[in-house]
This record gives structure tokens, sequence and C-alpha cells, in this order.
């Protein structure tokens, strides 16, 4: 017992401590950040990366949309083969003459 209540003692006072000295270390780190971020240099450094990101983030895009028709040729392809989904690519039904699965059918006497 007295060796968790000296640990509790020794918790509170490095807990209480480190509360005065980390508010008066976030203060000294957000003077220091705030100055980096008013510098010129930084700022254009700041510029330039977002630039190259907009860039990227096109070319991305361009590239992803050359792809997507023949990934989605693929995935059709394979979905095809695959027992169980024969016949059923695009919502289709197979040919027994029933509905697709996630076809709508009212119930029997109301209008549709």
């Amino acid at each position: 017992m007295g060796f968790k209540l000296t640990f509790l003692a020794g918790f509170a006072a490095g807990y209480v401590a480190g509360a005065a000295a980390g508010r008066e270390r976030y203060e000294q780190i957000k003077g220091v950040s705030s100055k980096v971020a008013g510098n010129p240099t930084v700022q254009k450094a700041t510029g330039t990366v977002g630039a190259k990101a907009g860039e990227l983030g096109k070319t991305a895009m361009d590239k992803a949309g050359e792809r997507l028709p023949r990934l989605t040729e693929t995935a059709k392809d394979k979905a095809s083969s695959l027992p169980g989904l024969r016949g059923r690519v695009n919502g289709s039904s197979e040919d027994n003459g029933s509905p697709a699965p996630d076809a709508y059918n009212p119930p029997p006497g109301t209008a549709s």
C-alpha cells in the first residue's frame, strides 16, 4: 500500500509541475512557429509545394480517368466468369425470365 501511495503522490506532483511547464513550452513553440510561418522564404516554399501538389493531383486524376474504363471491363469479365454471377453482370438476370434481384416489383393489386 505504501508503494502505491508514494507512486500516486509522485505522479500528482509531476503532473502539476508538468502542466505548468507544458503551458510555457506550448507558448514558446507557438511563438516560434508564428515567426517561421511569417518568414517570406517559408511562404514562397509553401506556395511552390502547393502548386506542385495541385499538378500531381491533376496528373493522377487524368491517369485514373484513362485507366478506369479498362478496369471496369476487366471487372465485368472476371465477374461474369464467377459461378453464381454468370449472366447477372450489370443487373441483368439469367435467361430464366425472372427479374434481377434488385428490380422493383410492386405488390399485386397496386398501381405501378
